[in-house]
């Protein structure tokens, strides 16, 4: 294995205050560890598997196993992804194979709401 691939894992904690003196939330604190592995393709029968669950399983990504520890996301060239799965194989347990899935992004060139409303008409009147 070669281990040129270049991985951040992120762990989330959440902030001491879950609320600023504002009263609106504050943001988890991020910590990130890069290290390196190896990317590999998800297979097709792991493929659809995962969309039978609800799930899109986009990339696997090899990692040392005592450089894991238990992150829920990684970024992989720029690209966020959430851990789906993790699996350690019994004949080589210094290795952990993750399982990854793209994150939903915020589309932030949506258009407000007009205000108008579906239904009856007349906003809701009786």
């Amino acid at each position: 294995m070669r281990w040129i691939d270049e991985i951040t894992l992120i762990n989330l904690e959440a902030p001491e205050e879950r609320v600023n003196a504002n009263g609106f939330p504050n943001e988890p604190k991020e910590t990130r560890t890069v290290l390196f592995g190896n990317k590999k393709s998800v297979g097709f029968s792991e493929f659809y598997k995962a969309a039978v669950a609800g799930y899109a399983a986009e990339l696997k990504v090899d990692v040392y196993t005592e450089e894991y520890g238990g992150q829920k996301l990684a970024e992989v060239d720029g690209v966020r992804y959430r851990i789906l799965r993790t699996y350690r194989d019994p004949k080589n347990t210094d290795i952990t194979e993750l399982t990854l899935s793209d994150l939903p992004e915020v589309q932030e060139d949506e258009e407000p709401d007009s205000g108008e409303q579906e239904g009856g008409g007349d906003g809701g009147a009786v």
